[in-house]
């Protein structure tokens, strides 16, 4: 059952599954939640044999009753936790839009692949590390089937990645496929190990950003304001809201000092698994519910009652 107290959504009558765990489902350790970059807790979907996601959207304009809609959000994992695949139909601007991400992972768990499908084939980013596990190479090439139907890649960039490590602070420096550097990034952290500012600055252009982040008491990443040179106001601004367990609740985005997108998640009060996302376009209050209501397992024992 749905209910709605003003401009808030409410959603209660959660189905109740037999499975319990005490760590969160989605890690935003990095502040990525909701993005194409993998946010789920690798351990939590381990543990737990989680083998597939999948949930449906409804819509809600302002003024009018919920649309039940055949637009689905699908997520896939391997059995050591990874995200693997992601496929979503939704509908934007009264167009159907499927997107795709596929994840491939080395041995030692990095991930080595990330593929970006969009409907005529894809566009991939491949990590190459050093023996520290730092990314050192970056190479950009598309796949796609041609018109005789046989598999084609594409070649598209390389980047190189070089490291310099002080006490508090990380540089590194890219360069270009001429193997030029063209853009210098700096990583600085508190005595705790806490990253608190991001600045990259274009070599050629001397344009500067800068990503500030801010935490909690309980060290939970509450904030990432985005700068650009000479700009007391962040071009973007990102707030998260916690439970008392760490549970991401709620991600606020922000434009140019106009809040512009609020998501909240609701879980399972007995699982801990992820129930609902609502997305709220606060200029219009179309909302958005992705619902997760088909998860599969790799063990039987663990199914949904």
């Amino acid at each position: 059952m749905i209910r709605f107290l003003g401009k808030a959504l409410f959603i209660v009558g959660i189905v109740v599954t037999t499975l319990s765990s005490t760590a969160q489902m989605l890690d935003n350790r990095q502040g990525t939640a909701f993005t194409d970059e993998p946010f789920f807790n690798e351990n939590f979907i381990q543990q737990n044999g989680i083998k597939q996601i999948k949930g449906q959207f409804t819509y809600k304009k302002s003024g009018e009753i919920m649309k039940n809609t055949d637009y689905n959000y699908v997520y896939e994992f391997d059995q050591s936790g990874h995200l693997i695949t992601t496929f979503e139909t939704k509908k934007d601007d009264g167009t159907a839009d499927t997107t795709w991400n596929k994840y491939v992972y080395a041995d030692n768990n990095v991930l080595i692949k990330h593929k970006r499908g969009d409907g005529h084939g894809f566009t991939t980013t491949e990590y190459i590390y050093d023996q520290n596990n730092q990314i050192i190479e970056e190479i950009f090439f598309r796949e796609f089937t041609d018109s005789l139907g046989e598999s084609k890649k594409i070649i598209l960039n390389k980047e190189k990645i070089e490291y310099q490590k002080n006490d508090q602070q990380l540089k590194r420096t890219i360069k270009n496929s001429y193997d030029l550097p063209y853009m210098n990034e700096f990583f600085y952290y508190n005595e705790n190990g806490y990253l608190t500012e991001k600045v990259q600055r274009l070599i050629m252009t001397l344009s500067v950003v800068t990503k500030k982040y801010e935490y909690n008491d309980k060290g939970w990443i509450s904030a990432i304001r985005t700068y650009h040179y000479g700009k007391d106001v962040p071009v973007e601004e990102l707030h998260f809201v916690y439970d008392n367990h760490g549970n991401l609740m709620e991600k606020q985005i922000y434009r140019n000092g106009e809040w512009i997108t609020e998501i909240q998640m609701i879980y399972n009060e007995k699982s801990k698994l992820l129930s609902y996302v609502l997305t709220r376009d606060v200029g219009t209050n179309f909302i958005m519910i992705l619902g997760f209501k088909d998860y599969s397992f790799f063990s039987d024992s663990s199914e949904n009652e």
